[in-house]
């Protein structure tokens, strides 16, 4: 399958969008809007369905770059659509579009599905495509370095030992210090009912989830957002994990200052008071990884961080050996 459609002029190949949403109207809207002007650098061959069973068995028969769903729909919510559709394409990025949702669903879809943005309805046609191009990009980077790390792997070229630290920097931010020191303790201490959670999961059929490995990461905390990026201007962070509620500057812009410093850091929420719109913006600009409520449960905060650091980590290989790749000027084009 290919995710792209060949033109047959000299322009661009068009990138293709999988839309779903129960209403045609939603579906000829977003088709509208991603073929108006400005259109942007790339263009777009959209396939809509109201229907999500054909939409996945389309998705069988084509690869798409990028998927917007709508939420709450009929016949399958849009957290059961995107898991089906990850087992047939996991490559493809997940856009939520929806105009009614609550908290918890949009939780569980960041934390299961690691859905990329979330697009509340009316949307603005701004948002939607620099939404979609970003997706694009994203997903032509992971792709292109993942063949390139492929092609030295085959080879029997690996890292160099020294190429990514082994050894992971988790910041905790939160301005209750012991609540920081709490998660701290909950991440660098191994808990029997971890044991339990990961038996739990292989008994349910489900993959062990990875596990934190003490002597592989050190955790720092701090009370105070100012600090916190002043700390990620001497230090890089594999994850930062910040309380939303916090004097000064809250979690989620926190978050979004801290991506722009260091992009390859995990980001997560922590929030006993956090509202969906709170999420959604530490979603689409901060680009979170994992929403944590407190009070949190250890086994879980352990499980979603091991997780996270094990994605980040071979994300971080991948692109190392791609630039090495590059160096050799070696072919990648297949896989």
């Amino acid at each position: 399958m290919t995710a792209t459609v060949a033109s047959t002029d000299n322009t661009p190949p068009l990138r293709a969008v999988l839309v779903i949403d129960d209403e045609q109207g939603i579906v000829n809207a977003i088709r509208r809007e991603l073929s108006t002007p400005p259109l942007g650098r790339y263009r777009y061959a959209v396939e809509g369905f109201t229907d999500t069973a054909a939409a996945l068995q389309r998705a069988t028969e084509k690869e798409f770059e990028v998927v917007i769903t709508d939420f709450r729909m009929p016949q399958m919510d849009g957290l059961e659509f995107l898991k089906r559709l990850h087992a047939i394409q996991p490559d493809c990025v997940r856009l939520v579009l929806s105009g009614q949702t609550d908290m918890a669903a949009l939780v569980e879809m960041i934390n299961q599905t690691h859905i990329y943005r979330f697009i509340p309805k009316p949307w603005s046609g701004y948002f939607l495509k620099s939404s979609v191009m970003q997706a694009i990009d994203f997903r032509s980077t992971q792709i292109n370095n993942r063949r390139m790390a492929k092609v030295l792997r085959e080879k029997g070229i690996d890292l160099p030992l020294d190429a990514i630290n082994r050894v992971d920097q988790i910041l905790v931010v939160d301005d209750d210090i012991n609540v920081a020191h709490a998660i701290a303790r909950d991440l660098t201490h191994h808990s029997r009912l971890d044991d339990v959670f990961s038996a739990m999961r292989l008994e349910a059929g489900q993959r062990s989830s990875p596990e934190l490995d003490s002597a592989r990461i050190s955790v720092q905390v701090t009370e105070s957002a100012a600090h916190a990026l002043k700390m990620a201007d001497e230090m890089s962070f594999s994850c930062v994990i910040a309380d939303y509620q916090m004097p000064g500057m809250d979690g989620g812009k926190l978050l979004e200052v801290f991506a722009e410093k260091q992009p390859d850091s995990v980001r997560m929420l922590l929030s006993g008071v956090a509202n969906l719109d709170q999420i959604v913006f530490a979603l689409d600009m901060a680009h979170i990884h994992n929403f944590i409520a407190k009070p949190w449960v250890d086994y879980e905060l352990r499980a979603a961080v091991a997780q996270a650091l094990t994605r980040r980590r071979l994300s971080l290989e991948n692109a190392v050996l791609a630039k090495m790749c590059r160096a050799r000027d070696l072919d990648f084009t297949n896989d």
